[in-house]
């Protein structure tokens, strides 16, 4: 998200819609998620990122509450940061700290939805 954000959103590429899509809806759509991923709806997980524009920071691995020793993005100066991350109503993330544990997550298969594959044979 804040790599998106600093190079098309911050700098009026797009709008902050097209941004909500592009991270959000769009994503969720395509691997045949939605609307149970990508919508704040009835029935809809409560998964929300709270996304500051104004906060700018420097990505490090270290910071990533990723498996991996490793970020291609390791460096990189963003204009805008996610403040706190809610997995269905639960904050899990808040400035930084990871407040959830593995044990919140839970596995929901996906697979790319048929009519982005027809459009990408096209």
């Amino acid at each position: 998200m804040p790599v998106t954000y600093t190079k098309l959103a911050a700098n009026g590429r797009i709008d902050l819609q097209r941004f909500a899509a592009i991270t959000s809806t769009n994503a969720a759509k395509i691997l045949g998620m939605y609307p149970q991923k990508g919508a704040i709806a009835v029935g809809s997980d409560a998964d929300i990122v709270l996304f500051d524009p104004n906060l700018k920071k420097t990505i490090t691995v270290d910071e990533l509450h990723a498996d991996s020793d490793y970020s291609i993005w390791d460096g990189f100066q963003c204009e805008g940061y996610p403040v706190m991350t809610m997995l269905r109503g639960k904050v899990i993330v808040r400035d930084g700290r990871m407040l959830g544990s593995s044990q919140d997550g839970r596995w929901l298969s996906r697979k790319v939805a048929p009519r982005v594959i027809t459009q990408a044979s096209v």
